[in-house]
């Protein structure tokens, strides 16, 4: 997978410079997630002139898409480290074969954890 980092991060945490949904989409920020509608982190992030879900007080918003583990360790991960750690990362775990979607699915080697700190953990240290 190609990392196409002008999509950037979304506002949730997910990493659209890693996403293989549509080609022409320019990520979640710009405002070219086909969910964008419906989508609740988009648009309180857009109200409250946020960064992403990070910077919230209220953070994290469980009747959102951070409900699910992974996104909302990688929102965790901005928020102490920042997007420039993460893309580091995830560049250097993409070389060393991690996959942030296996077979254009939404499922990689992130979601195998089941909890936030041991993704945070993988996302900094890579495989051993």
């Amino acid at each position: 997978m190609k990392m196409r980092e002008e999509r950037g991060i979304g506002y949730c945490g997910l990493v659209c410079a890693l996403c293989e949904d549509d080609e022409q989409c320019v990520g979640c920020k710009q405002g070219g997630c086909q969910d964008i509608i419906h989508c609740k982190n988009y648009h309180c992030c857009k109200e409250h002139e946020l960064c992403g879900c990070y910077e919230c007080e209220s953070f994290p918003c469980l009747d959102t898409i951070l409900y699910k583990t992974r996104i909302r360790a990688f929102s965790i991960f901005l928020q102490r480290y920042g997007e420039d750690k993460l893309i580091e990362c995830l560049l250097r775990n993409q070389k060393q074969g991690i996959q942030y979607h296996k077979n254009n699915n939404h499922y990689g080697d992130y979601d195998e954890f089941e909890n936030e700190e041991d993704i945070i953990k993988f996302i900094l240290e890579g495989k051993s």
